[in-house]
């Protein structure tokens, strides 16, 4: 199989996929048109988000058999399209889920302290010291809603977090569909 790799990944899956047989064409820098002319020789493309897969590119890969998203999004791969076309559309939801949850939390602690609004103020030369106490989240519940790559690696957040001090966080996890 010819595989194009439009965009940077780790050098391990290209060297496993020229291992395993397939041949590998390392294209990081390229650009959408150059993409759209040269993309029928590929039978498949690993990506990362620089271009949108829409219908005019997934077109021009007439030949493509996948295409693998280095990352967990895939909001610019038209999904519905590539499936009618028989391309499997590939990710690595797991990636970028400590990373994530981390932020969360950190956002979460920003919430609770009111670190946005204090520093902007703080800026300016305002101190409002009253206005701006935060809570602890010792005795608090956490719930997470949505328990999937990110929300299940939450919790160990908080459990490393709480290593280090002597609070206690109940987490609840909260099975629930949002429409």
């Amino acid at each position: 199989m010819n595989i194009l790799f439009a965009d940077t990944a780790h050098p391990f899956l290209e060297q496993a996929l020229t291992e395993a047989g397939h041949t590998c064409f390392y294209d990081p820098q390229l650009d959408r048109n150059k993409a759209l002319e040269t993309l029928h020789q590929y039978d498949g493309m690993v990506i990362r988000s620089r271009f949108k897969c829409d219908q005019e590119m997934l077109h021009a890969g007439k030949n493509l058999r996948f295409i693998a998203r280095v990352g967990a999004g895939m909001e610019n791969i038209d999904l519905p399209f590539a499936q009618s076309l028989g391309i499997a559309c590939l990710n690595a939801p797991e990636g970028n889920r400590t990373a994530v949850a981390e932020q969360a939390m950190c956002m979460l602690l920003a919430l609770f302290n009111h670190l946005i609004r204090a520093d902007r103020e703080v800026r300016q030369g305002i101190w409002i010291r009253e206005g701006n106490r935060g809570h602890e989240l010792s005795g608090k519940t956490v719930a997470i809603i949505g328990y999937g790559h990110t929300g299940s690696a939450l919790p160990n957040c908080f459990l490393a977090s709480m290593s280090h001090c002597s609070s206690s966080i109940r987490i609840k996890v909260v099975m629930a569909t949002i429409c």
